[in-house]
């Protein structure tokens, strides 16, 4: 397995990979981070190049198609954000980073509606 499929599947197991002072970390679910342990493990340098060079893909979350419904705006970005550690870091105030790429967009479609 190379280091984009195994960010891949980290990704699609809920798991964020971040580089953190040099050092790969898992943040997600304990379940799926003790399956994964071992594959990113194993493969920790090439993890730490690829997370150094490319940007890391969030998953594409589908907006919902009336975007004066702010219901269906507020619940679109409800499920991202309590599903995703770096948007429910990003709520509790800025010192703790910005939303992820997916949970900006859909913060800034439900805050414009």
């Amino acid at each position: 397995m190379n280091a984009a499929a195994l960010i891949r599947q980290a990704q699609a197991s809920g798991i964020e990979l971040r580089l953190v002072d040099g050092k790969v970390k898992a943040i997600g679910p304990r379940e799926a981070v003790a399956r994964l342990i071992e594959p990113l493990r194993q493969h920790r340098a090439a993890l730490t190049h690829a997370l150094q060079v490319e940007p890391v893909a969030e998953l594409p979350v589908d907006a919902p198609t009336d975007p004066a419904d702010w219901h269906a705006l507020d619940a679109a970005y409800n499920g991202h954000h309590f599903n995703c550690p770096t948007c429910i870091a990003a709520g509790r105030g800025s010192r703790y980073g910005l939303r992820c790429g997916t949970g900006a967009a859909l913060w800034r479609a439900y805050s414009e509606s």
